[in-house]
């Protein structure tokens, strides 16, 4: 009996080594045609066999490029109707949402966008969508669609000074209309969403509202390192065992065979200054409560963007760190944000080329 019983923790322990090495991967820069312009907080979403690198607050701007990773080439779209920059993309049937932004102002005062903007792939063309109640503007929020709906969490309401929330909305595509739903569990913002099955994971993101009274610690090092789970059958929310190892602002993260991947975005700690990250991490919520750290990216990315296609997973953007990051990325010591002026957005003199990063996963 007792043999038995060792048998079978010896092939429970096996099965779990051999899944982790099937979530292990590599990243590889692709060697694509052509280029696609520099920029940082951006999206990406992917619809049928196109991926699509939406705006920023870099070179990019409006810009709209999509790729065919068949033929490794970029190709320039209809520009976005008005700059939009610290968002999530998400795909829904052919188009691509943008349900929060900001959308005017300079750093640290930038302004939310009242209105969502959608992109239709099949048509090439932007179109005006609903308008969100004033209270619950923001941007840099987690966004994710779950049949037919789609859901904004968390964010910052005013630039990068105040506003850090747990907010938690759904948008009605079909109505053009919000609905409030509970908070989440944390405050964040600069944060990312994906759905496995029937819940909603949060992951990354920081408090940019915090003020050290003492001028010590930087917003940049309030990461949160909480992973918030959103579970729409029971309509609660929950918070994982498992933590990120390391959190970081600005990162982005994926659903890849219904396992998390978490990777780049920027970080400071008490005796760090602030900087972009390489870190890539992964976790499947329903066979772990730890998350493993794999290969990490080539360039490390602060607002950048991925999303998956044909089982990999494509990084595009980011740039070299926020302001306060280190030189020559910014020349600000203390915690707080210059109170006047428009400095280059996010280091743009360490802005990371658009160059595509691939990630495939190792056989096991």
């Amino acid at each position: 009996m007792k043999t038995a019983c060792l048998g079978l923790i010896f092939l429970v322990v096996l099965f779990f080594q051999f899944s982790a090495m099937g979530q292990d991967g590599q990243w590889k820069i692709e060697k694509t045609k052509n280029s696609a312009p520099n920029c940082s907080e951006c999206g990406m979403a992917t619809v049928n066999d196109q991926l699509y690198l939406i705006g920023g607050d870099g070179g990019g701007q409006r810009c709209v490029m999509s790729y065919n990773p068949k033929t490794l080439s970029w190709s320039k779209l209809a520009e976005l109707p008005l700059q939009l920059h610290h968002f999530q993309a998400v795909a829904l049937n052919k188009k691509i949402y943008v349900l929060e932004a900001f959308a005017s102002g300079g750093f640290p005062n930038q302004i939310p966008m009242p209105n969502v903007y959608s992109y239709d792939t099949s048509d090439n063309t932007w179109e005006k969508g609903g308008e969100m109640p004033e209270a619950r503007r923001r941007a840099g929020a987690a966004a994710a669609a779950y049949q037919g709906k789609l859901y904004l969490i968390a964010g910052i309401q005013h630039g990068h000074s105040s506003g850090t929330n747990s907010m938690f909305d759904c948008y009605d595509p079909e109505t053009k209309s919000w609905s409030a739903l509970p908070d989440a569990p944390h405050i964040r913002d600069h944060c990312f969403a994906a759905v496995i099955r029937n819940k909603l994971y949060v992951v990354g993101g920081r408090n940019t509202s915090f003020r050290d009274p003492e001028n010590k610690v930087q917003f940049f090092a309030k990461t949160v390192l909480e992973v918030d789970v959103f579970d729409f059958q029971t309509q609660k929310w929950s918070t994982l065992e498992a933590r990120l190892p390391l959190g970081s602002g600005g990162g982005s993260l994926v659903n890849l065979n219904n396992v998390l991947y978490y990777m780049g975005g920027e970080r400071a700690t008490e005796t760090e200054r602030n900087a972009p990250r390489k870190n890539t991490y992964f976790l499947d919520p329903a066979a772990s409560v730890k998350w493993t750290e794999t290969d990490p990216l080539h360039f490390a990315r602060n607002g950048m963007a991925a999303s998956v296609w044909n089982n990999r997973i494509y990084a595009a953007g980011g740039s070299g760190g926020g302001p306060g990051g280190p030189p020559p990325g910014g020349n600000f010591d203390g915690n707080m944000p210059p109170p006047q002026g428009n400095p280059p957005p996010h280091g743009a003199e360490q802005n990371q080329p658009v160059d595509l990063e691939v990630f495939t996963l190792n056989k096991p």
